[in-house]
């Protein structure tokens, strides 16, 4: 695929467990930036974020395992987080990146700040894109009425029946449910549809990308549940890496009070909040997201560089 910024490369990496595809731009023995999509999307949700990250950087965007060309390993457990943390980290170390960057939106946010929690000896920053916060979000989904409304979901998802609901008609319903306004908007074309609708075609894909709900431990509370709380100790979930975070405050999965109280667990931190831009951000706001991203990691580097001095 050729842009006008540049080209978009695509290649796979055996990571031992699993081989991922990948998409990627920039010069390979550069700084490496790894971007992290989301369900249901693939490495194709930042094709118009590569090619501004590659005029100065490596940036690679894999296939989650699970999704589009990536492998497809059977059973719940092969999606529990630690695998795909350890997938960030093995992909990493593919490219020979003892210290990189992570963008993530969504699902590949909440494995970033896996990561970072874990391993912020990894990370020279972190780029959140409507990812919610581990310990905020498990709070949230017990004692939130509205992302408990919100994230209902996660519990249809987990159904035995959802890769059926979501195959049918070629994934009509879960095209209405995530990118027909933006294709009815022009944000997206026919032909951006048409590789969604085949990406999630792919044999097993479906049921990999559901996995990652049906292994995940959060779940929204019910009446017999709610404002329990999710037992976990805030102290294990600090996050020791200088964090942006751009927010959309339109988005409808995940409730603004996600942002709050953050700044308690990441001492270095900026939020942009985006008026008026969804869930979808990479697609709604793909030239204001790529500024600040390379905004972001511009600073990081030129720091690094006066501290060397």
């Amino acid at each position: 695929m050729t842009t006008a910024k540049g080209t978009i490369r695509h290649n796979v990496a055996n990571i031992g467990e699993v081989t991922l595809h990948y998409a990627e731009t920039g010069p390979e023995q550069g700084t490496l930036v790894l971007l992290l999509h989301g369900f249901p999307e693939f490495w194709y949700c930042w094709k118009d974020i590569l090619p501004g990250l590659g005029e100065t950087y490596h940036a690679v965007a894999p296939d989650m395992r699970g999704y589009n060309l990536s492998d497809k390993p059977d059973g719940v457990e092969a999606y529990h987080i630690r695998h795909l943390m350890q997938d960030v980290l093995d992909l990493a170390d593919h490219f020979n990146a003892k210290k990189f960057y992570l963008v993530a939106h969504d699902w590949g946010a909440a494995i970033a700040y896996a990561v970072a929690i874990a391993h912020p000896e990894r990370l020279q920053g972190l780029v959140i894109l409507n990812g919610a916060h581990p310990w905020i979000f498990a709070e949230l989904l017990n004692r939130h009425a509205g992302q408990i409304a919100s994230s209902q979901y996660i519990a249809a998802f987990r159904d035995p029946e959802a890769e059926a609901k979501l195959l049918a008609n070629d994934s009509d319903w879960l095209l209405d449910w995530t990118f027909r306004p933006h294709l009815e908007q022009g944000r997206m074309t026919d032909a951006d549809i048409a590789a969604y609708r085949a990406a999630w075609a792919e044999p097993g894909a479906m049921t990999a990308m559901l996995n990652y709900y049906r292994a995940t431990p959060l779940n929204p509370a019910t009446e017999e549940t709610f404002g329990k709380g999710s037992g976990l100790d805030p102290a294990r979930f600090m996050v020791h890496v200088p964090t942006l975070v751009l927010w959309g405050e339109a988005d409808e999965a995940l409730q603004v009070a996600n942002l709050e109280g953050l700044e308690d667990f990441i001492p270095d931190l900026r939020i942009i909040r985006l008026p008026g831009i969804s869930h979808w951000v990479t697609h709604e706001a793909p030239e204001r997201t790529l500024t600040e991203i390379s905004a972001f990691i511009n600073a990081q580097e030129s720091a690094k560089k006066r501290g060397k001095a």
